[in-house]
This record gives C-alpha cells, sequence and structure tokens, in this order.
C-alpha cells in the first residue's frame, strides 16, 4: 500500500522544513515512533494489528491529506482519536493544515483536535500552514486559539526562517475569521 499517493514528496525547502505525512501511523499504544520501538521494550507492548486495522489507519490519515472533511468526521465521531498521530508525529491537523485543506481543519478542531500539539520535528498545525502560505488555514487556526509563538519552530519562527512577510504579518495581526 503507498504511504502517500498524492505526489507531494519534499522538495528542497520542504526537506529543509521536515516534510510532512510521508511516514504510517503508528501501532496505537505506542509512542510516535512508532511499533519498533515497543519492540525494544521502551513501549508498553500492544497486540498487532490486522492489515485491514492499518489499511484503515493509512485511510484515516490520507482523509486528512486529501481534505475529505466528511470522511474525518465521521471517523472521529465514531470513536478514532481526534490526536491520532504518525510515526513522525503528526497529527490529523498538522497533515490537513500541511496540505491546505481549510475544512478538514475545521472539522478537526470543531472535534477538539489539540492546536499546540507539534510533531516531532516541533512543527504546530500553524506552522505547517504557515510555511504552505495558506492564509485561510492560518486564520482558522488562529481563531481556534493557536499560538503564534508556541513550539520549538514557531509559526513566527517559520514565517521569518522562510521569508514569508504575508504570513508574518497575518500572525501579528492575532486571530481573525477565516
Amino acid at each position: 500500500m503507498s504511504q502517500d499517493t498524492t505526489g507531494d514528496g519534499p522538495g528542497e525547502r520542504e526537506a529543509a522544513y521536515g516534510g510532512h505525512g510521508d511516514a504510517p501511523p503508528p501501532t496505537p499504544g505506542t509512542s510516535p515512533r512508532g511499533p519498533a520501538e515497543a519492540e525494544g521494550g521502551s513501549a508498553s507492548a500492544v497486540p498487532e494489528l490486522t492489515d485491514d486495522e492499518l489499511a484503515f489507519l493509512h485511510g484515516v490519515f490520507d482523509a486528512a491529506r486529501e481534505g475529505r472533511a466528511d470522511e474525518l468526521a465521521r471517523v472521529v465521531d465514531a470513536g478514532v482519536p481526534v490526536d491520532l498521530t504518525n510515526s513522525s508525529g503528526d497529527t490529523l491537523l498538522v497533515l490537513a493544515a500541511y496540505h491546505q485543506q481549510p475544512a478538514a481543519v475545521r472539522v478537526l478542531l470543531e472535534r477538539g483536535a489539540d492546536v499546540e500539539r507539534t510533531n516531532d520535528r516541533g512543527q504546530s498545525a500553524l506552522a505547517a500552514g504557515v510555511f504552505r502560505q495558506d492564509a485561510e488555514v492560518v486564520r482558522t487556526l488562529l481563531a481556534a486559539g493557536a499560538d503564534p509563538h508556541a513550539g520549538p519552530r514557531s509559526a513566527v519562527e517559520t514565517a521569518r526562517v522562510f521569508e514569508l512577510p504575508e504570513m508574518l504579518a497575518l500572525l501579528e495581526g492575532g486571530s481573525s475569521a477565516p
């Protein structure tokens, strides 16, 4: 099964930023680094998932990347954790923001997604939206209370490092409705 069929492999700037969404989801109950860590004894042992269960989880991450907001709403409402992470620590919200999916971002926020949660590289959904220069996603996250200065690689830092003056002005202007 392809891990990412969106054709959005990391370019030079994306590689510097760290890229998003290329890793498969972890086995639930393990750390964001995935089931291999459990084998090493640093995470609690969990039962193996079936191929169907793994395919389902891959599909949930794909839904975030592809902006399938209705599907995300349905699976989260059915019990999939809204802050589910993949092996890179990317949450569904981070992936939706990075892949410029404002409807998916809104659905996840409405269901309680943590706007301050960062991935293993210290990047938040807000930083991802800033990096991708998606004003609608950035405004939506700011309106939901995302802190532009939060995280080891904050949204403000991202705007400065990648010389994104429009994004920096949006962040400095505070939150507003999308």
